[in-house]
């Protein structure tokens, strides 16, 4: 992955990967906000290419991030809640095991500060909270979980496409 910023007016940087640009004005949208934009949109991208690999519809994802940073400098996250509302035609273990799939194995941005961060979830699933400010498993303490309907993803679905 090669990425390039460019500086084109006072504190605005133009971002280009190759293929396409966008323009980060942090008096609109800081980057550390784009970096939380950046997790809650991978992870749901490998939410919903897991259901639909599955042969799932789901009708609405929408995630939100609340995130706490230190006060001292660099103000890194030290706290992350991540809450899920999922309509879709399927079960509920299986919605939880798409989020626990993305949160623990393949979201790469997700999985980049999880050493540093608590990180919390919270699942709502067809109007009904099957999850409530659950936390995933530390990437040092443990293994990460692999489930049998995971459909052989290799990797973070929002990179790999």
């Amino acid at each position: 992955m090669k990425i390039t910023a460019r500086n084109i007016d006072d504190l605005t940087f133009e971002i280009d990967n190759g293929k396409s640009k966008i323009t980060i004005d942090p008096h609109k949208f800081s980057p550390v906000e784009v970096f939380g934009g950046a997790m809650i949109s991978c992870s749901g991208v490998d939410v919903v290419y897991l259901a639909r690999k599955q042969g799932f519809n789901i009708t609405k994802c929408e995630i939100e991030l609340d995130a706490t940073r230190s006060e001292s400098y660099p103000q890194i996250f030290t706290e992350i809640t991540i809450i899920y509302d999922i309509n879709s035609d399927a079960e509920d273990i299986k919605a939880k095991r798409w989020v626990l799939s993305s949160l623990e194995t393949y979201c790469s941005t997700i999985n980049t500060i999880r050493n540093t961060t608590k990180i919390y979830y919270t699942i709502k699933h067809n109007d009904n909270v099957i999850a409530y400010k659950e936390t995933i498993i530390s990437a040092t303490s443990q293994t990460t979980p692999s489930f049998d309907d995971d459909l052989e993803v290799v990797g973070c679905a929002c990179c790999s496409h």
